[in-house]
Formats: C-alpha cells, sequence, structure tokens
C-alpha cells in the first residue's frame, strides 16, 4: 500500500467510526457512546463541563441531556470536513465541524449549535477510541 492509500483507508475508518459513535448518541445510548473512548478519555463540550473517564462522560451526557427530557426532540449530529493527521506516536488528531440539527413534531428541523471538534484518536486491540474531545461552539468564538 502506497502513503495515500493508507491515508484513505484511515480516513474511511475514521467516517465510519464517527458515524456509529454519534448514532449512539444520538439514539441515547450513552453507555454505548462513552465506550467508544479510552476508559481515561474525556470529553468536553460547551456548555456542559469536561468529563473524564467512560463513567464520567455517561454521568455529564445524561445531566446534559435532562434539558430535552419534557422536549420531544430527535437530533442528529453531523460531521463534515473531517481533516485526519497521523501523529508520531501512532495516534490521530482530527479537527471537524460538526451540526447538530434539532427536530420537533410538526416543525421544520432546526440547525443548532454549529461547532468545531478536535478529537484524538487511539488504537486498542486493532479498533479505534476516542482519547479525547473539545467541542468548541462557534457562537462563543464571538465571546473574546
Amino acid at each position: 500500500m502506497t502513503a495515500t492509500q493508507d491515508l484513505t483507508a484511515l480516513y474511511a475508518e475514521i467516517q465510519h467510526f464517527y458515524a456509529r459513535q454519534m448514532q449512539l448518541m444520538d439514539g441515547r445510548d450513552f453507555e454505548g457512546f462513552a465506550a467508544t473512548f479510552t476508559e481515561d478519555g474525556e470529553f468536553s463540550h460547551t456548555p456542559g463541563q469536561l468529563a473524564r473517564t467512560r463513567a464520567g462522560i455517561v454521568a455529564e451526557l445524561r445531566e446534559f441531556h435532562r434539558r430535552f427530557a419534557q422536549d420531544p426532540v430527535v437530533r442528529r449530529h453531523w460531521f463534515n470536513m473531517i481533516v485526519a493527521e497521523p501523529q508520531p506516536d501512532g495516534s490521530v488528531r482530527t479537527t471537524y465541524y460538526a451540526q447538530v440539527i434539532n427536530t420537533r413534531p410538526g416543525a421544520d428541523a432546526q440547525v443548532g449549535p454549529s461547532c468545531v471538534v478536535t478529537d484524538v484518536l487511539v488504537r486498542a486491540e486493532g479498533a479505534l477510541l476516542n482519547k479525547s474531545r473539545q467541542v468548541r461552539q462557534d457562537r462563543l468564538l464571538f465571546a473574546h
């Protein structure tokens, strides 16, 4: 395989990983989503709190989603414009755009928020896992 073929295969693997991961999130399978992180993984999203460890990620997501308990909303996460940069230590740094689409009964879908996400992906037993994720909402970039 050439370096281009290797990167193409890695890129496709990353896209598949993200598709599976976010279907778990959108289905509110927070345990399944957290299992896509390393045991000591970190997940930081705005306006939420930094979560460390799989158990911490599950707890943060449950708390964050409580606000939707009485809101019949379907949330879909869309990742796009993924840049994958293999690192010397074998990890892969990815930076990409994310949009959340919110749909409520009888209403048109609404986009929001729009974010930039930075991940560090690692391999464990041949599979990709998130070591860390930082989600930054675009609207907060103007808060400086």
